[in-house]
C-alpha cells in the first residue's frame, strides 16, 4: 500500500474541501500518516498556517514541516490541493517546479489532487546572480530531505550514530560493535561516576579511540544515551 501524508493550508476549522481529498486517498488505496494523538484533526492531517501578522516566508522551517514529515514518516505521496503554494505568497511557476521536482528526487511526489497548483508565470528577465540564487537555495533544501531520508532509511535498517539515530555513512556504532562498552558506561554512570572519571577508568580497561586516545566526555555522553536502548532485560540483570 501507498504511504502518504496530507498537508492542508490554513486552519482546520476554515477548511472545507474533506470529500474531494478522502475520495483521492480512497481511490488509490492510500494509507495515511499523521498526527495519531490529536484526535481533534480530521483524518489525522496535517494544518500548516500562520496569524495575520506573521511572515509566510517559504524559506521559513515552518513552512517545509510537512517535507521533514514526510521524510520521517517514509512517506511515499504528500498530498496538498492547490492552493498549496498560494497560500504562502508563492505563485512563481518556476520555483514551484522546483520544489516539486527537490521531492521527487528524496524520492516523494507532490500531489496536488484537485488539479493544478494555483501559479503564474513570471514576466520579470532574471539576472545570472539570481537564478544562481534560487537554485543554491533549493540545492539546500534538497539536501536537508535527502539527509532526513537517508537517516530514517538507515533506522529501519538497524544502522545507528552514537546518539541512537540512523547514520548516513552507514558505519556501525558501538552499540552494534561493543556493548559491553556501553554497559559499562551505563554501569559507571549509574553509580555515581562523572563523565572524565569514566574516560579514566575506560582507557585503564584498554577502551580506546580509534586513535588511540581516551574517549573525551562529549563521547561518554553519547555513549550513555545510546545506552538507554540496551534492553530492559539486560538492564536488570546488570542491577541484580
Amino acid at each position: 500500500m501507498i504511504k502518504g501524508i496530507v498537508i492542508i493550508r490554513g486552519k482546520p476549522e476554515n477548511h472545507t474541501n474533506w470529500s474531494e481529498m478522502e475520495k483521492y486517498i480512497q481511490e488509490n488505496n492510500i494509507e495515511i500518516e499523521g498526527q495519531e494523538n490529536n484526535k481533534e484533526i480530521k483524518g489525522n492531517w496535517f494544518y500548516d498556517y500562520r496569524s495575520d501578522d506573521s511572515d509566510w516566508g517559504f524559506e521559513r522551517y515552518e513552512d517545509r514541516l510537512g517535507f521533514v514529515k514526510g521524510c520521517e514518516r517514509g512517506v511515499d505521496v504528500i498530498l496538498v490541493e492547490k492552493n498549496f503554494f498560494s497560500s504562502i505568497g508563492q505563485m512563481d511557476r518556476f520555483q514551484q517546479m522546483l520544489i516539486v521536482e527537490v521531492v521527487r528526487k528524496v524520492g516523494m511526489e507532490l500531489v496536488c489532487i484537485d488539479g493544478e497548483f494555483e501559479s503564474k508565470e513570471s514576466t520579470e528577465i532574471r539576472s545570472s546572480n539570481e537564478l544562481f540564487e534560487i537554485i543554491q537555495r533549493y540545492d539546500k533544501l534538497r539536501l536537508t530531505l535527502s539527509r532526513l531520508r537517508t537517516r530514517q532509511r538507515n533506522e529501519g535498517k538497524g544502522i545507528l550514530t552514537l546518539k541512537g539515530q540512523g547514520k548516513i555513512s552507514g558505519r556501525k556504532s558501538y552499540l552494534q560493535t561493543d556493548p559491553e562498552l556501553v554497559r559499562r558506561v551505563r554501569n559507571l554512570r549509574g553509580s555515581g561516576y562523572k563523565n572524565q572519571e569514566i574516560s579514566n577508568i575506560l582507557f585503564d580497561l584498554g577502551y580506546k579511540t580509534k586513535n588511540g586516545n581516551k574517549f573525551n566526555r562529549g563521547m561518554i555522553t553519547k555513549l550513555w544515551n545510546q545506552s538507554k536502548l540496551l534492553p530492559k532485560k539486560d538492564e536488570e540483570e546488570n542491577q541484580s
